[in-house]
């Protein structure tokens, strides 16, 4: 006898009388019809399981109370020093309009305006998140672009902007893997998936199964490599790697502050996440491009 038998289930016939009507309930035990139901709920559920992700709603939210009204433009971060007096228009503000567009907030079309008055919308680094290839890896430079006084904050901003120095090309870029991702993100955009999943095999390499332990790796893991790895994952839909996205994805939920936002790093202790450092506009915003965007 079966487990459906049991419970008075026997066959088709036992739904329909020979006259093709209804059969008297007590044929179809109701409480056998429940504990199938409570079954293949629970088989479902388990063959299904939800991935663990960062609250989109929060992370804008968070966004959006680093706004700074007299610029139209976000502050880096909350309490780190100089961070925290400090607007990068690239990468932060670049990143920032994208995930503030994706994540449905109208503020994006207030730094979108204050970006394109500085004249800029690129940077040489953070491009292929934008849709735009890079034709190499340069080593980073800072701009000094000006201050502006807030009186939501109280303080006195100064304005900076990261961009590449074409005079200083980067021999060894392959060996970090923010660049590695940005790297195949513009080999996926130029139409070469052959080149892209040759870097994204290499990214790989430097996974240790608590984060990325690349050359610039300090005893401290760094968020949003992780916001990286997921964001070329789903990009290249590869099978290959997904256990690591998700495990990506459990640390940066664990990494998500009561404010909304993402801590910057973090170390792992008896397989917990442990947070270190700030919140802040790049990494949160990362984030919440690597979970909406679409391209490239």
């Amino acid at each position: 006898m079966t487990f459906l038998e049991l419970l008075g289930f026997r066959g088709f016939g036992n739904f329909l009388s020979p006259a093709g009507d209804i059969p008297p309930m007590r044929r179809v035990p109701l409480m056998g019809i429940v504990i199938v139901l409570v079954i293949i709920t629970i088989f479902v559920s388990t063959r299904n399981p939800s991935v663990q992700e960062p609250s989109v709603t929060a992370m804008r939210s968070f966004l959006e109370s680093q706004y700074v009204p007299e610029a139209g433009l976000l502050r880096a971060s909350v309490t780190t020093y100089p961070d925290n007096v400090t607007i990068w228009l690239a990468n932060d503000n670049l990143l920032a309009v994208k995930a503030l567009k994706l994540s449905g907030s109208p503020l994006w079309r207030n730094v979108s305006v204050a970006l394109s008055l500085y004249n800029v919308s690129s940077n040489d680094r953070i491009d292929p998140l934008l849709g735009r290839p890079l034709s190499g890896f340069f080593c980073p430079m800072i701009v000094e672009v000006g201050e502006v006084r807030s009186v939501k904050f109280n303080t006195t901003f100064e304005l900076k902007l990261e961009k590449g120095n074409a005079s200083c090309p980067m021999q060894d870029w392959e060996e970090y893997a923010d660049l590695l991702v940005y790297g195949a993100l513009s080999e996926l955009l130029r139409g070469n998936r052959e080149g892209a999943e040759k870097l994204y095999l290499e990214l790989m390499t430097l996974w240790d199964g608590n984060g990325f332990r690349d050359k610039a790796f300090n005893g401290v893991y760094q968020s949003y490599k992780c916001a990286l790895f997921v964001y070329l994952n789903r990009a290249l839909n590869e099978k290959t790697g997904r256990d690591i996205r998700i495990r990506c994805l459990k640390i940066l939920s664990a990494l998500q502050a009561p404010n909304g936002g993402i801590t910057t790093g973090y170390v792992v202790k008896n397989g917990k996440t442990v947070p270190i450092g700030d919140q802040n506009t790049e990494t949160t915003s990362m984030v919440i491009i690597a979970l909406l965007s679409h391209s490239p």
